[in-house]
C-alpha cells in the first residue's frame, strides 16, 4: 500500500512538472529579448519594443502568471516613411505573450481585427534587422 502511494504521488508530480515545463511565472527577467523581428527591452517597471517599421512602450511591469502568460496594456506606433513633426502617432495597444525558458512570444493586439505578430524574442540576444524607410 505505501508503494502504491508512493507511485501515486511520483506520477502526480512527474504529470505536473511536464505540465508546467517551460512556462514561467512572475516578472520577466529584466534586459534585451532580441531578435529578427526586433527587440523588447525590459525594465524593472516598464518595456519598449523596437521593431523594423514600429516601436510600442509598455508602462507597468511584464509580470506572467502561472502558466507564463501576460496580457497588458501599452502603446504602439509605425514608424514608416518620414519622421512625424512631434515624434510617433501613439495608439492604444494590448500585448499579449507567453514567456518560457529564455523565449518570450508576442502578439500586439491593435483593434479586433488587426494584431501583429506573434513576434519571437530570445532572452540576452540583441536582433539586428532592416528598417523601414
Amino acid at each position: 500500500m505505501v508503494q502504491r502511494m508512493r507511485f501515486f504521488s511520483v506520477t502526480v508530480l512527474v504529470v505536473a512538472l511536464a505540465c508546467a515545463a517551460g512556462a514561467i511565472a512572475g516578472p520577466v527577467s529584466e534586459g534585451v529579448w532580441g531578435g529578427m523581428q526586433g527587440n523588447l527591452t525590459v525594465y524593472a517597471d516598464s518595456a519598449t519594443l523596437d521593431l523594423p517599421c514600429a516601436v510600442g512602450r509598455i508602462q507597468q511591469a511584464l509580470v506572467a502568471g502561472g502558466d507564463g502568460a501576460f496580457d497588458v496594456p501599452g502603446l504602439y506606433a509605425p514608424q514608416v516613411g518620414p519622421v512625424q513633426p512631434g515624434g510617433p502617432l501613439w495608439q492604444p495597444a494590448r500585448y499579449q505573450g507567453s514567456h518560457t525558458d529564455g523565449d518570450i512570444t508576442l502578439v500586439i493586439v491593435l483593434s479586433d481585427t488587426v494584431r501583429v505578430g506573434p513576434l519571437t524574442f530570445h532572452q540576452g540576444t540583441v536582433g539586428t534587422f532592416p528598417r523601414c524607410l
